[in-house]
């Protein structure tokens, strides 16, 4: 009888060890969507040579090897439109406590059904503009295209 208690409470353990191990690897392997709800990373204060491409219907804006304390990709665009004059319009999206770009250059978001939507390093960025923070050497696009969602 006790040794049956035992293996009984042998079991128990063994099975509270493999749950916490899948909690873990859950976790882990959710750290992209936590990123996306939560803020990527924290912020350096300082990035070099990054990069600004923006890519309309029928023009188009390259800015290149910038060294800037503007680390937010909502910064960066706002100090690119300054220096190189253009116009950028957003709106603040408390549900996401973020900034969503909703005109560059006099382009305006909806025409055609196509809306701003970035890309860093090609790679299309699931969070709010204002909560993605560059890296040194960041390629950031910006792209007037038909919505993902």
């Amino acid at each position: 009888m006790v040794k049956r208690q035992m293996n009984f409470l042998k079991v128990g353990i063994f099975l509270v060890i493999v749950a916490v191990l899948i909690g873990v690897i859950f976790v882990v392997s959710q750290t992209n969507f936590l990123f996306s709800v939560f803020g990527q990373k924290e912020p350096k204060e300082f990035v070099n040579n990054v990069n600004m491409n923006i890519l309309a219907p029928n023009w188009s804006i390259e800015i290149q090897n910038i060294s800037t304390n503007n680390v937010s990709v909502t910064d960066f665009l706002f100090e690119c439109a300054n220096k190189n004059g253009f116009n950028v319009e957003t709106e603040y999206w408390e549900g996401y406590d973020s900034f969503f770009i909703i005109e560059i250059n006099n382009i305006k978001n909806g025409n055609d059904g196509k809306y701003w939507q970035y890309y860093v390093n090609g790679d299309y960025a699931d969070m709010g503009c204002s909560k993605y923070y560059l890296d040194d050497n960041d390629i950031v696009e910006w792209r007037f295209e038909s919505s993902r969602w």
